[in-house]
Order: structure tokens, then sequence, then C-alpha cells
């Protein structure tokens, strides 16, 4: 890769035959490999005359692939680079062509549009480059309209489930705060306060949840106790809030 980034360097690579080994690595090699390889034809796409020979080598399948927002990775990197270079070969029409021939539209509009794809901005930049004009876009991306929305309106869904989910564990947690207060029916151990108040709570919540509770509560003979006297020493207002929050 930086090889690649020095402009004399770019045809010597070229003439080795750095290109097929470059798409090879860019097809079978690890996340890392892929990124490096992504890299250095990113730096070669720069020159015009090299945008052709990239095409020629086969680096359209998986350029695309790594722009994918279903590839289950997260590092970013692969994903940028292969967005790069679809920019850069999007300066030559014939290019433009074979890369929309290849499904680049649907791939990049799905990563612009993808809820946390980290290479959501590149992909937009490599759009805007493929296809210059709305009317361009529109024709290009045809049906791919369809199933983006079909994929918002699903991860919209998805949202509003957790948002539901989310909001039944608040109710879940503050109905167990309030199990701590005034004596009442259900609640099965008793805190004498240093204030004089008497306060109800749940033994078995407490005692999962605190160590030290456990050994107050289960611990020895206290099992068979509904009364206890908790640390002196703090406030009634501190044992109230440390009972709230332990519940």
């Amino acid at each position: 890769s930086w090889l690649a980034s020095d402009a004399p360097t770019r045809a010597l690579l070229v003439q080795a035959g750095a290109l097929p080994m470059l798409v090879a690595l860019l097809c079978t090699g690890t996340n890392e490999g892929k990124g490096n390889a992504a890299g250095a034809i990113s730096w070669l796409s720069s020159e015009a005359p090299t945008r052709a020979l990239i095409v020629e080598a086969g680096a359209l399948p998986p350029l695309i692939a790594l722009v994918s927002p279903s590839r289950a990775c997260s590092d970013a990197v692969p994903g940028q680079r292969a967005c790069y270079i679809l920019r850069y070969l999007a300066a030559d029409a014939r290019m433009r062509e074979l890369a929309e021939a290849h499904g680049a539209a649907g791939a990049l509009a799905a990563a612009a549009h993808a809820p946390g794809c980290g290479w959501a901005e590149a992909a937009r930049t490599a759009l805007r480059a493929l296809y210059p004009t709305q009317g361009d876009t529109e024709r290009a991306l045809g049906d791919t309209h369809l199933e983006l929305g079909a994929l918002l309106a699903a991860h919209n869904l998805e949202t509003a489930g957790l948002r539901a989910e989310r909001d039944t564990l608040a109710e879940g947690y503050e109905s167990l705060a309030s199990l701590v207060g005034p004596v009442a029916k259900g609640h099965d151990v008793v805190f004498r306060l240093p204030g004089g108040e008497r306060i109800g709570g749940s033994r078995l919540l407490l005692a999962h949840v605190s160590p030290y509770y456990e050994r107050l509560l289960l611990g020895g003979m206290a099992e068979g106790t509904s009364d206890v006297d908790p640390d002196p020493d703090f406030s009634s207002a501190a044992h109230i809030a440390l009972l709230s929050q332990l519940h």
C-alpha cells in the first residue's frame, strides 16, 4: 500500500504483475489483508491508464462485496477504501457502466442508508460520483429503492420494538424500586432506620444483588427475623436511597 502511494512506483507495480495478486487478496485475504489490498488499488486507481487494468483484473466483484453493509465486520477500513476505488473509477464513463452492471448502485445505496455502517459517508460520495444526477441515480437503482424502503421499514420496526422493550424494563425497575417504602403487605423484611422510620423491602431481591445484604438477611440466624437494624452511621435518607437503588 505504501509503495503504491508513490507516483513513480505505481507503473512499476502494475508492470510487475501486482494487480492480479492484489485482487486475489481482496477476495481471499483476512480483513486486514483486504484493507491493505484495497488501499494499494485505491492509489493505483488514481492513475487514469490503470483504471481499465483494475477492472480487467476482476476487481469489481470483490470491491462491491466489500462495500455491502451486510459484510459482518466491525472494521470500516476495507469498505471505505473500496468506496474510494469506485469513486476513482467513476471518472471513466466505461468504468461507470461496468460498475453499474456489477450492482454497484444497490450496494452503495444500501451502505449509504444502513444504520451504523462505518463507510456510509464514503458510499454516499462514491454514489454521487458514479451517478452525478438524480435521474442517473434513480435509473441505476431501479427496484433497489423498494428494497431500501423495506430495509428501513424493518429497521424502524426493530427500533420501535427495542424502545418498547426498554420502556417495559424501565417500568419494571420503577415497580421494583417502589417496593421500598412504609411497611405494607408483601414486605418480608423491615428496616428500623436511625430516624425512627420503619421501611419495608424484599429480602430475596436484596440478598440476590448484594453480598452485604445476603450476609445480613440470610446469614446465621437472620433468616428467621423480619426486623433489621442497619448501620446507624448512615442517615435514614441514605438508607432509603440505597435500598431503592438495589431494588
